[in-house]
């Protein structure tokens, strides 16, 4: 009998594989429905399992229980293999499901950038004050608005023109925008790089390197901080530490050192992050994930150290300055808490817990004399009210809402509103009570720029979406494809020029 010949009284078993997928599917359905799982941020491992399951219960069915010709058994085997020799993993995305991509697409810069660029001129500024700058992570003002004042009437409406695109490195740093120059960090090779490029052009000026490399299969590779712009000079920290001054016109290094080495302090899992915050001579950044002095003080001319406060584990947030009942000061999201900083002694003046186990992103928005702080993994948004009795600061909470939990997003306030990305979902909150006024679309786990009355959302997968700030619903204005591979970078809007990046490539849109 030749064994490539079903018996006739043997039909393929279609039925079995459609009862084995609808299995899966309710198992699939079971699983996303069980809050802790979703809460957690776990939906993307769930998926997962879906994709695998599905796939190994047909390869299964179609080798042992199909009933086909062993002809046609080799043929399904091989087409469903054949996926896996197009495609490869490039880490993961925010929720976890495996980032693919084809074997032939674009990769990570390894070579240092040619330098093309024109350096400014020996005593020009760099400036960094008005709406045409973008001086550090976050903008000028540290809440994740710009007044967009520059761009044109009707802005948000039209597609911007491409000024340039370039490849980058691996690394998660955003752009800053000071004078006619723009500062990110990167990855090439073995070298951890802060560059600098000619705003218009995106021609390299001057690069500065380290030779140290920070490597992580899930975060991804290299360096995670945004540079911060401040008095000509540029100040970096990269992803295992290295505090560097730069000078902001040469890119020379006027003092560098070691943080967390020094402070005898480990490198947190997904590394540094932290945007160094230049206030009053002082350039604060947080160490390491030992819970002792974990905000420190370095002084902004000589690198010396100035103060060490906070016995909490380090955040992967940047510390901001916030003037919250008549006190100037300091306000650092860390691993457990939430606290406010004397920014001369570096004394803890109050502290809120926030008790999240996994990893704090998003930095603090103030909002007269309260704090929103939010967190992933089914943490959470605060709203923290700070008050003072005599010359004691106290913390209370105002509300608490699972409906708004910012894993990697910063959020954006307008008009008593609250916007930002509910595990990769767009939401608006009531900053009154903290109840959802809506929920919209997912763009994973993107990040968001307030502009005007609107916001710059950028999802996961590199597309712009300009959504307009109304609290009444998700109003889509414009979309445009920017990137297409994982983009956790923030985007930076320094006047009427719109600057994004991932660990691939860089693109200047102008409007």
């Amino acid at each position: 009998m030749n064994p490539d010949v079903p018996s006739s009284k043997k039909n393929p078993r279609w039925r079995l594989l459609g009862i084995a997928q609808v299995v899966v599917i309710v198992v699939w359905l079971v699983l996303k429905n069980i809050p802790y799982l979703t809460e957690q941020g776990w939906g993307g491992a769930v998926d997962l399992l879906l994709a695998v399951a599905a796939m190994g219960v047909a390869l299964i069915w179609l080798i042992f229980f199909s009933r086909l010709r062993w002809s046609q058994r080799l043929l399904g085997t091989g087409l469903m293999i054949l996926p896996a020799a197009l495609v490869k993993i490039d880490g993961h995305t925010g929720s976890f499901f495996p980032q693919l991509s084809w074997r032939w697409s674009k990769e990570s810069a390894t070579e240092m950038p040619e330098l093309t660029g024109k350096m400014a001129k020996e005593g020009e500024a760099i400036e960094t004050a008005g709406p045409a700058y973008f001086p550090r992570l976050l903008g000028e003002n540290m809440n994740n608005r710009v007044t967009g004042e520059l761009l044109p009437d009707g802005w948000e409406t039209q597609r911007p023109k491409e000024l340039w695109r370039i490849e980058m490195g691996e690394g998660w740093s955003a752009f800053a925008v000071a004078g006619q120059f723009a500062y990110t960090m990167d990855q090439r090779g073995s070298s951890e790089t802060t560059t600098c490029y000619e705003l218009q052009t995106g021609n390299a000026v001057w690069t500065h390197a380290e030779e140290v490399r920070f490597e992580e299969s899930m975060g991804g590779n290299g360096p995670r901080s945004t540079p911060t712009v401040a008095n000509g000079k540029v100040y970096s920290l990269g992803a295992t530490g290295i505090l560097n001054c730069l000078d902001a016109r040469t890119g020379n290094l006027i003092w560098g050192k070691d943080v967390l080495k020094e402070a005898d302090q480990s490198v947190p899992k997904w590394a540094k992050s932290c945007s160094p915050l230049v206030v009053d001579g002082k350039v604060i950044v947080t160490l390491g994930g030992e819970a002792k002095e974990n905000l420190a003080a370095f002084a902004e001319e000589s690198g010396e150290l100035v103060w060490r406060s906070g016995d909490y584990p380090s955040s992967y947030a940047s510390p901001v300055v916030a003037s919250l009942v008549g006190k100037r000061q300091i306000v650092s999201v860390q691993q457990k808490a939430v606290a406010g900083f004397d920014i001369e002694s570096g004394s803890e003046l109050w502290s809120f817990p926030i008790g999240n186990p996994q990893s704090n992103c998003a930095s603090p928005l103030i909002v007269g004399d309260t704090v929103v702080t939010s967190a992933g993994y089914g943490y959470g948004t605060h709203r923290i009210e700070i008050k003072k009795s005599g010359e004691q600061f106290e913390a209370g909470e105002l509300w608490h809402s699972l409906k708004l939990k910012s894993k990697f997003a910063d959020m954006v306030i307008r008009d008593g509103y609250l916007y930002g990305l509910n595990d990769g979902r767009l939401t608006c909150l009531n900053l009154e009570d903290g109840k959802a006024a809506w929920r919209g679309g997912n763009y994973g786990h993107g990040q968001i720029l307030g502009v005007g009355g609107h916001m710059i959302v950028q999802s996961e997968q590199g597309g712009i979406s300009v959504v307009s700030l109304n609290p009444e619903a998700e109003e889509v204005v414009s979309e445009f494809d920017a990137l297409d591979h994982r983009t956790w970078n923030h985007p930076a809007l320094a006047g009427r020029i719109l600057l994004v990046r991932n660990d691939r490539e860089a693109v200047a849109f102008k409007y």
